[in-house]
């Protein structure tokens, strides 16, 4: 399939430009005069031009709240009785994220070709998710799209608050790492130098800290450049390692079992599970179909097993609360109120009820070790500039005493 480039007037006279994929040029003329346009010009795109917008597009970014504030208009806009190609060529208008603008002005090229919306948005991967475009199939299906958006503008918000919280509670360690790192690098440069050669012209005897001090800067100092390779050469290792599935496996699982990270880290597996799964169900989408799509959004690899153990057990007649009580880290609360969904009828709302629960409780987890990690980067930078004092003042004492 080829990509044309092409631009064409619509019966009211208005000028419509967009792409089509298609075998021959004719095929996409014969398109467009289907739905009522006259073709100005169809041009075949380059390969260059097609290598550029490809890389424009890795270039580009969409956040979270971007994606939520558009899927919020979408929703109000259908929700006022505005047809959904109207209201994708306003949002295209009024997006402010250049990159967002153009995609939702090739989902109207593409609705205007009547293509359906979930279709659209399968083109752009980057953009919409494959949970996204589900839940968009299935409230297309379903006849409810302006609701299920707005069930998905509240996740979306919910999942853009909690990143930007995250994100603010790391600046201050952040910073603090940073200048723990000018700190160290200016005394290694420019200070410590300068009383090692005065140490070495008096050629006095040293003590411990001040030898270690001397080593650890004359190694940095000759040697940097082993450490950088030292550095890369690990790192190159450790992704070669994570290719393999089984070594791939046990680090994450292992990231789930570690004290106070693999609690929170596991907290924040299962909220993304729930919210994934709720989103899905509660847009029409069957639970088998539901659980496959939340497994491949997993980004770890054990839980992602446990994901599949839960879709196995119901493929074989087990109920949800069943599977996820048989798997190791789904808790015992989830369980609970998953049981009271399934025995209620009401699934998809007590998974979003407990996405919310473990979303507050990673928050509150984030914010109190943030709050912890900025007192102990405090006090190792203390340390490591005590020890330099230390060293430095120690041989100076005792040439004082040797003098006096």
């Amino acid at each position: 399939m080829l990509n044309y480039i092409y631009q064409a007037r619509s019966n009211e006279g208005a000028l419509v430009s967009g792409d089509m994929q298609a075998d021959r040029r004719e095929n996409v003329i014969s398109a467009l005069k289907q739905k009522g346009y006259y073709p100005l010009s169809v041009q075949l795109q380059s390969k260059i031009a097609a290598v550029m917008s490809k890389n424009a597009a890795l270039g580009s970014r969409v956040s979270v709240r971007d994606k939520a504030i558009f899927t919020h208009q979408l929703a109000t806009l259908l929700h006022a009785g505005m047809r959904l190609s109207i209201a994708l060529k306003t949002l295209a208008k009024q997006t402010e994220n250049k990159y967002l603008a153009s995609v939702i002005q090739q989902l109207h090229n593409d609705i205007e070709q009547s293509s359906s919306l979930s279709q659209a948005m399968a083109k752009h991967p980057r953009v919409f998710s494959s949970v996204y475009t589900a839940i968009v199939t299935a409230a297309e299906t379903a006849g409810s799209l302006p609701e299920t958006l707005a069930v998905l503008t509240v996740q979306l918000k919910a999942r853009a608050s909690i990143n930007a919280r995250v994100r603010a509670a790391l600046v201050y360690p952040i910073f603090l790492l940073v200048v723990s790192a000018a700190v160290v690098a200016v005394l290694t440069t420019f200070v410590i130098p300068k009383f090692i050669q005065l140490f070495v012209n008096v050629d006095q005897k040293l003590p411990l800290p001040t030898k270690i001090l001397i080593a650890a800067t004359h190694g940095i100092q000759q040697f940097w450049w082993l450490c950088i390779i030292a550095i890369a050469v690990i790192a190159a290792l450790v992704l070669i390692a994570l290719r393999d599935k089984n070594v791939r496996l046990s680090i994450h699982r292992c990231l789930l079992k570690i004290p106070i990270a693999g609690a929170l880290n596991q907290k924040l597996q299962l909220a993304r599970f729930a919210r994934t799964l709720g989103s899905l169900l509660n847009g029409g989408v069957r639970i088998i179909e539901a659980i496959d799509t939340t497994k491949a959004t997993t980004s770890n690899t054990t839980f992602a097993a446990e994901i599949a153990n839960i879709e196995q057990a119901i493929l074989k007649g087990s109920t949800l609360t069943k599977a996820v009580t048989q798997q190791e880290f789904f808790s015992e609360i989830s369980a609970n109120m998953i049981a009271v969904g399934e025995d209620t009828g009401t699934l998809p709302e007590m998974l979003l009820e407990l996405a919310q629960m473990y979303d507050e409780q990673c928050e509150s987890a984030i914010n109190s070790m943030t709050n912890l990690l900025g007192p102990i980067m405090i006090v190792l930078l203390g340390l490591i500039i005590g020890f330099v004092v230390m060293a430095i003042l120690l041989p100076i004492f005792e040439t004082s005493t040797m003098i006096a």
